[in-house]
């Protein structure tokens, strides 16, 4: 894909996971590594492109797609590996990542592909919202939580790298629901956005193109949230298993599970939103005659 000049020093690799560049002085930090070792290839002619040596990768948070290229951009570019602490442990050992979608067991084959279980990468540091200088670069680091519990994106002068905080319309036509740890946190990320909270001229999302309002797509974002919560409160208004749970809201939602990684991946939302209504005193969780059954409050 071809690099595109977004903001004043900043630049986008879009593809299936967009990759940023911002630049200084000859220096590049990159933010997000890719799915797999192709990106360290397209990077490394970026960084030719704007006459730069990459020092740094920062990691947003740790799903696959976002860091699965970042051990072949380490060995390829000698950089530094920087991500948030939670995110951190799972780039170093990613089978994590299918682990929590399978329950905590070994996972199935099925979520052992490279798009759920990537190459690991040692962490070389830490960030945080108290980070505001990485290889001599003035950044502003933002937490993110909801879409995984650790994000965190990063701004540099007029362009924030906001990662998968929302996705554009298309995303959420093909998969119906949105990956999402806590519904409530990515609600609040999600109305921050809507309300210009983060006053920057340029938003580099993880997929789709940047933009300039990012208002639109995050009210979009939050309102399926919100309606993924919705039907699940409507579904267990008869008390009800999980297997009812999610045939009822992709029902509600009109679409279909493609096959078990799309399965488990948007059983993570609804799990969210489980978790958001028992919180909030309106669902509880109930073992009756060998069954887990949900009801509402």
């Amino acid at each position: 894909m071809a690099l595109k000049k977004i903001g004043k020093n900043s630049w986008l690799i879009p593809g299936g996971s967009n990759i940023g560049l911002v630049v200084s002085e000859g220096k590049a930090l990159v933010i997000d590594s890719g799915l797999d070792r192709d990106s360290a290839r397209l990077v490394a002619k970026a960084i030719g492109e704007v006459g730069a040596e990459a020092c740094a990768l920062i990691i947003t948070h740790a799903h696959a797609d976002h860091f699965g290229g970042a051990a072949a951009m380490k060995e390829r570019l000698g950089v530094r590996v920087l991500a948030p602490g939670f995110e951190a442990a799972v780039v170093e050992n990613p089978v994590l990542e299918p682990l929590w979608l399978f329950g905590g067991a070994w996972p199935v084959r099925a979520l052992q592909g490279k798009f759920t279980l990537a190459r690991p990468c040692r962490v070389d540091g830490l960030i945080d919202e108290n980070t505001t200088e990485i290889e001599g670069f003035e950044v502003k680091i933002y937490p993110l939580p909801g879409h995984s519990p650790g994000q965190m994106g990063l701004a540099f002068e007029d362009t924030f790298f906001c990662a998968d905080s929302f996705f554009p319309a298309e995303t959420l036509t093909k998969h119906g629901i949105p990956y999402c740890t806590d519904v409530d946190q990515a609600v609040e990320v999600l109305r921050k956005f809507e309300e210009g909270k983060w006053p920057f001229e340029h938003f580099i999302p993880g997929h789709g193109e940047a933009l300039n309002d990012p208002a639109p797509l995050a009210r979009a974002n939050r309102k399926r949230l919100e309606e993924v919560r919705e039907r699940v409160l409507d579904l267990i208004g008869n008390p009800c298993d999980e297997t009812t749970i999610m045939e009822g809201v992709a029902e509600a939602l009109g679409f279909a599970y493609r096959d078990l990684p799309h399965y488990y991946l948007c059983r993570t939302t609804v799990y969210a939103a489980l978790a958001s209504l028992e919180r909030n005193g309106m669902a509880e969780a109930v073992v009756e005659g060998n069954k887990l059954l949900w009801r509402k409050v």
